[in-house]
């Protein structure tokens, strides 16, 4: 999630910069950590790519997940999030479908560290067999911290939310603390790199601790366009074993 200042590519949107000064090409992926940086006023952005995901016989590929980004103000953007069609395939049995999209905002607090509120709220449209029966809202905070020229810090912390299904078709919403950490390298103009630790918690959802780690790299092709890399392992047994995205993120022009 490229960047100027030293950190043009930054794919964890870490530089520390006034949110209306930014007009480079900063996105949300390939990492799970949120930027804490808005698009510029009127600019509409594309993210996206191809996710795979496997845990012990279970196998999930999601594509094309996709998030587009428009900003309002030089402070406040809105966003539409979508995992696309998904696939899961455990053993011999394999479901598909379209997955809930989500609907949300973000909003620049401050720059020094720089900080931004994350709001999101599923919808309850795509198909039963991937979706879920009910809205499922999420919050988070993203800060971001420039340590050297060439080397940030950035973090989110947060809450989300989940259908649980019980009997007579009633169901009831259960929320999970999450939580990222990531350092993002500037190895050029062009190329950078990131390692991160994330996870989630149990809240009112008694479901155990999942912690995971992942890595990658950008490349910015072009002031408006980027490839991205990234794959993982989970750290315990409650996590996926192993997943990897790859995809690509482009602002179109004002």
């Amino acid at each position: 999630m490229p960047k100027s200042c030293g950190c043009r590519w930054f794919p964890i949107l870490l530089c520390v910069l006034p949110a209306s000064a930014n007009d480079e090409l900063v996105t949300d992926r390939p990492d799970q950590t949120e930027s804490a940086v808005v698009v510029p006023r009127r600019s509409l952005q594309v993210e996206t790519g191809i996710t795979l995901e496997r845990d012990d016989d279970v196998e999930i590929l999601a594509v094309p997940g996709t998030l587009v980004r428009y900003g309002l103000s030089h402070r406040f953007e809105l966003r539409l999030a979508w995992p696309g069609w998904v696939q899961v395939e455990d053993g011999s049995e394999s479901t598909d479908g379209l997955a809930d999209p989500e609907v949300g905002m973000k909003l620049a607090l401050a720059s020094r560290p720089e900080l931004a509120l994350l709001a999101h709220v599923s919808l309850p449209v795509g198909d039963e067999e991937v979706g879920a029966p009910d809205p499922a809202p999420s919050m988070r905070l993203s800060a971001a911290h420039e340590l050297t020229e060439r080397l940030g810090f950035g973090w989110n912390a947060g809450i989300e939310t989940g259908s649980q299904q019980l009997d007579e078709g009633r169901t009831r919403l259960l929320a999970r603390w999450v939580y990222t950490a990531a350092m993002g390298f500037d190895l050029s103009d062009t190329w950078g790199a990131f390692l991160e630790v994330f996870g989630d918690l149990p809240a009112s959802d008694p479901s155990p601790a999942a912690h995971s780690m992942d890595g990658g790299i950008t490349w910015l092709l072009s002031p408006r366009l980027q490839l991205d890399l990234a794959a993982g392992i989970g750290l315990n047994a409650d996590a996926a074993d192993r997943f990897a995205t790859a995809g690509l993120s482009i602002r179109l022009p004002r």
